[in-house]
């Protein structure tokens, strides 16, 4: 019997091959169709572009529509730059007065204004503004030469100000002859910053010249006031930003004079004082204090006026000793006959200068102070001896080394000595060994170069004690004895 074999099935796959086809037309068609809407692929190698939608057009209107923004270029980075954040404006701090009197000094010899004057304004550009015409005004217009920054130094304090000084040089010279005087101000922000500009009247043109005085009706402009400060500049907001300083002021004068006493300048500081109320003998005093216990001012804060009045004031002056490793001040009385006259010194209270110089030069062997209450009245210079000497104490010699200087200086300058003894040995003796130590003072003098007609002597003995001889209960007492052995010095001048 015949096997049948089975029939091909082609006819099976025929509308499989009509579905697919369908679906390739279609593919086609769509991707001819879309294909001018997509982007262009970048070429190899480069980052691909950021994609943005196309922008909607603008419905219609009467009036033209702006042209549309231009597409962005392709970035070259997937993360987009950071804006540009505004640089701060500079700021400044400063821990001490003094940092910002030297940053100060060294913008200007440097001829920074800007700098200088961004420090000026604390932060207000009105007041940096008005500081750098000031500035460069002074410097480069006036001629003045910024001094050492070694000489930049604190002044003292006036209420809630600190003061410090800037040395100037005035132009054609070579040392510093003048200071602008800054005041300082403790700030949250900033620490410290300046409230205010004081300049010497030799600097006045330099802020007088910006604001133009106000015309009167007839258009000429009014002559200034005698002794009358320059107007501020209008660009200056609450206190102005300069003053000028037509006459020192109070604490200026203070400072002047306690120089001259650390520096051994009687002559100096003589014209600070009133003769009538302060004597010559507590100013050569002092300078031989200040000589002996080689005293500097206090840097930190080496005056403080306490009472500031239109015609008195009060200063006190801190000084300071290494050499008998002592801190230690005195008061300055000061008054003026009426505002716009000079400051003087009317009047000194040395008693906490005094008996701190006595407690560190005892230490040294250096007895007591050569300041004492005479008692006849006033004050005299002292010399002390040892027990039944009339020879000078080394010390002795450096004292009358100064009061030398003062008779040589003037030949009609005349002194008294008057030498005294303790209340030990017969009157007769005590009065040839006061005589004697009145008499070698004399020597040591003419040996400096003082005509003897200039010296008058004197023994008293024991008559007149500045300290007992003796203690409350009857016993002897050899502090007090020390004190007694001594030369007094009258400077009748």
């Amino acid at each position: 019997m015949k096997k049948l074999l089975p029939r091909p099935a082609g006819n099976s796959l025929t509308p499989v091959i009509i579905i697919v086809a369908a679906l390739a037309i279609s593919a086609a068609i769509f991707f001819l169709f879309t294909r001018k809407h997509l982007p262009s692929s970048p070429p190899v190698g480069a980052t691909a572009p950021v994609m943005t939608p196309p922008a909607l057009k603008p419905p219609p209107a009467v009036a033209p529509a702006s042209p549309p923004a231009p597409t962005p270029k392709p970035a070259t980075s997937t993360t987009p730059p950071a804006a540009a954040t505004p640089k701060p404006a500079g700021t400044f701090g400063f821990a001490r007065p003094i940092d910002l009197g030297m940053q100060i000094a060294r913008a200007l010899a440097a001829g920074d204004f800007a700098q200088a004057a961004e420090m000026a304004g604390a932060g207000d550009p009105d007041r940096a503004n008005a500081a750098s015409t000031v500035l460069e005004k002074i410097t480069k217009g006036l001629g003045f030469k910024i001094g050492p920054e070694d000489r930049v130094q604190i002044l003292g304090q006036v209420g809630e100000a600190t003061r410090m000084t800037i040395p100037l040089i005035k132009p054609g010279e070579t040392l510093p002859s003048l200071t602008m005087q800054l005041d300082v101000v403790r700030d949250a922000k900033t620490g410290w910053k300046i409230s205010q500009f004081v300049l010497p009247k030799e600097l006045q043109s330099a802020v007088s010249s910006m604001t133009p005085p106000p015309a009167s009706p007839s258009g000429t402009a009014p002559a200034a006031a005698p002794g009358a400060a320059p107007v501020a500049p209008p660009a200056m907001k609450g206190s102005p930003l300069f003053a000028v300083e037509l006459e020192p002021d109070a604490l200026t004068v203070a400072h002047q004079f306690v120089q001259a006493l650390l520096n051994q300048d009687f002559v100096s500081s003589r014209k600070l004082t009133d003769g009538t109320k302060v004597p010559n003998q507590k100013l050569a005093g002092l300078c031989i204090v200040f000589e002996e216990g080689a005293y500097t001012l206090k840097p930190s804060k080496p005056l403080v006026m306490t009472t500031a009045g239109p015609l008195n004031a009060w200063v006190i002056a801190q000084v300071q000793s290494e050499k008998l490793q002592q801190a230690t001040e005195f008061g300055l009385e000061m008054q003026r006959v009426g505002e716009g006259s000079p400051w003087i010194i009317s009047g000194l209270n040395l008693s906490d200068l005094l008996s701190s110089f006595a407690k560190g030069a005892g230490k040294m062997g250096v007895p007591y102070t050569p300041i004492v209450s005479n008692p006849r009245g006033g004050e005299s210079l002292a010399l002390y001896y040892e027990y039944d000497q009339a020879e000078l104490h080394p010390r002795a010699e450096k004292q009358l080394e100064i009061v030398a200087g003062l008779l040589k200086a003037n030949p009609t300058r005349k002194l008294r000595i008057a030498g005294h003894t303790d209340a030990k040995g017969a009157d007769d003796y005590n009065l040839r060994l006061s005589s004697a130590r009145a008499i070698s003072v004399k020597k040591k003098l003419a040996a400096l170069g003082v005509s003897p007609e200039q010296v008058v002597t004197e023994g008293l003995g024991k008559t007149a004690p500045i300290s007992p001889n003796q203690k409350a209960d009857g016993t002897d007492d050899p502090e007090g004895r020390s004190r007694n052995r001594r030369a007094e010095i009258f400077l009748d001048f």
